[in-house]
Formats: C-alpha cells, sequence, structure tokens
C-alpha cells in the first residue's frame, strides 16, 4: 500500500472518531433540553394543583358572602313581613325569601362540591409535590453526568485533534493536492474519503470499478479513485498482489 494511503487511513480514523466526539457533544443540549422538560411537566401539574386549590378557596369565600348576603336579604323581607298589612305584599316577600333560601341551598351544595374537591387535592398535591421533589433530583443528576460527560469527550477531542494535526501536516508535506481531494471526500461523503473495495466493488457507492482500477488497487503503488463517487479505494492487504 503507497505509505500517504496508510497516513490518510490513519488520519480518515481519527476524523471519523472526532466526528463522533462532536456528534455526542452536540447532542447533549438537546438531551438537557429534554431534562429540562420532563422536570417542567412534574412543576406543571404541582403548581396547576396549588393554583387550583387557591381557586377552591377564593370561590368557597366568595360563596361565604353571597350565602351571608342571601341570609340578610330573608331577614329583611322577614320584618317587611312583619311590617306590612298588604296580602300582595306579603306574599311577594315570601316569594323572595323561598328564592333566596333556594339560593342558599345551592351555594351550600356547591360549597361542599368544593371541600370534597379539596379533599381530595390534598394528597394529589403531596404526591404531585413528592414526583417534583425526585424529579429535580434526578435531573439534576442527570445534568450533572451531561456536563461531565462533554468535559471528557471535549478533553479526548482536544487530545485526537492534536494527533490529527500532526497526521495531516505529513499528508499535505507530502502531496497537498491529495489532502486537499481527503478534505473535500471527507465532508462530502459522510466521512468516508477513503474505502476499501468489495471485489471489484466500491464499498462506498456499491458500483463496479474498471478493471483498471481494480488492478491498480491491487498493485498498491498509486492512489487511485473511484470513476462513480470519486472516493479514493484500496484493497485490504490480504487482497493485494
Amino acid at each position: 500500500m503507497v505509505e500517504i494511503l496508510e497516513k490518510l487511513l490513519l488520519l480518515q480514523e481519527r476524523d471519523q472518531r472526532l466526528q463522533t466526539f462532536f456528534h455526542e457533544i452536540n447532542a447533549v443540549p438537546g438531551e438537557k433540553s429534554f431534562l429540562e422538560k420532563e422536570l417542567a411537566g412534574a412543576q406543571h401539574k404541582l403548581e396547576s394543583d396549588k393554583t387550583r386549590a387557591k381557586e377552591i378557596e377564593v370561590e368557597r369565600k366568595r360563596l361565604e358572602v353571597e350565602a351571608d348576603a342571601k341570609r340578610g336579604q330573608i331577614a329583611k323581607y322577614r320584618t317587611q313581613q312583619l311590617e306590612t298589612r298588604k296580602n300582595e305584599e306579603y306574599t311577594a316577600l315570601k316569594h323572595e325569601i323561598e328564592r333566596a333560601e333556594q339560593d342558599i341551598v345551592a351555594i351550600e351544595d356547591r360549597e361542599l362540591e368544593l371541600m370534597q374537591e379539596t379533599e381530595d387535592l390534598k394528597p394529589a398535591i403531596t404526591a404531585a409535590e413528592a414526583k417534583f421533589n425526585a424529579e429535580k433530583n434526578r435531573v439534576a443528576a442527570l445534568m450533572k453526568t451531561a456536563d461531565d460527560k462533554v468535559g471528557v469527550l471535549q478533553g479526548r477531542a482536544d487530545e485526537l485533534k492534536v494527533e490529527r494535526e500532526a497526521i495531516a501536516a505529513e499528508v499535505k508535506a507530502g502531496d497537498e493536492d491529495l489532502f486537499d481531494l481527503y478534505e473535500k471526500l471527507f465532508l462530502t461523503k459522510a466521512g468516508r474519503a477513503i474505502v476499501p473495495l468489495e471485489g471489484n466493488h466500491c464499498s462506498g457507492c456499491h458500483m463496479t470499478v474498471t478493471p483498471a482500477t481494480l488492478r491498480d488497487a491491487k498493485l498498491g503503488t498509486t492512489v487511485v479513485s473511484c470513476e462513480q463517487c470519486g472516493r479514493i479505494v484500496y484493497v485490504l492487504p490480504e487482497y493485494q498482489l
């Protein structure tokens, strides 16, 4: 195998590993965002239950005031009944009293419903608080793990970049045009600029190469490319002539 091709394979291996590291690093913000959404969901449930509990308390107080007002009206109507001497007025006041009493019954029924809802909410709020606290601790731990992961990956990537640059410098010194071709192929061919032949097929595009390309690849004295996809191709050492 041509010496510069061996160096290109080393370069590609480093670049592929760097690509993997950067892919994992770039995925971390998305992972953290997902965790934040999970925590926000647990917090929303807790806040929703607490908000409903406050709304119930406000409504109960409003109903108490409304019921007291109705009782005051009833007392007023009864006083007016005692003072009036007209049957029509007395009957009208009686109807008003009955209507107010019905309103009070409806208010008291609603108060009982709200009291039951409050009782039902208490264990729900307790459970929501427990879940939120558990989620908060879990997310905090996973966030730290994610940050630690980024630190480790970035450290490995930095070390690998030093190795990569050293190999790249050697390739450029040997054949700058070939180096430029490799970089272009690496970017446009999904990180597979150099691929082995599988029989007489390019393993990159799976198309058949010409007999001349196959022969030159087997000889291993020159750098050859697939006529179809442009990738640099080579024959594994055990299949070389």
